[in-house]
């Protein structure tokens, strides 16, 4: 009598869990390596230190990586669950507050010479890290 084939035993609650956070996680990983890479070529470029790339390739590479950011949010918002929607929520409400807030604080003063003119990368570092401080508060406070 042939013994039936070895079933492999379910897989532990840990174990399941490990993996929906690597499932999880994989997107969200990989939309920070394409950001990285991103960032790196427009240094590389702004220093002049890049051939200049024909308008027709700037624009390809600019569309794939809206697809590819596009489809990793995608394949991202499948997988997450209801507590990480609302870290993200409620940090993006705070970056969007303090992007109004330091927007208009800073070209207020900017206006009556009491502050150099806006600076854009000021304005998007200002917001990135309220958002990022918000989110990380978020997280912590729970652990």
């Amino acid at each position: 009598m042939n013994p039936s084939p070895a079933t492999s035993a379910p897989a532990s609650g840990e174990r399941k869990l490990r993996a929906q956070e690597v499932r999880r996680a994989t997107p969200q990983v990989l939309l920070v390596v394409l950001g990285l890479v991103a960032g790196i070529g427009l240094v590389l470029a702004r220093e002049n230190w890049l051939p200049r790339l024909p308008p027709a390739l700037a624009w390809v590479g600019a569309a794939l990586l809206a697809a590819a950011v596009v489809g990793l949010n995608a394949i991202w918002i499948r997988r997450v669950d209801e507590v990480e929607i609302s870290d993200q929520l409620w940090s993006s409400f705070v970056g969007l507050q303090a992007f109004i807030l330091t927007a208009t604080c800073w070209e207020l003063l900017a206006a009556t010479g009491a502050a150099p003119p806006v600076h854009r990368y000021g304005l998007y570092l200002a917001t990135f890290t309220a958002t990022f401080a918000a989110y990380f508060w978020r997280r912590l406070r729970r652990t």
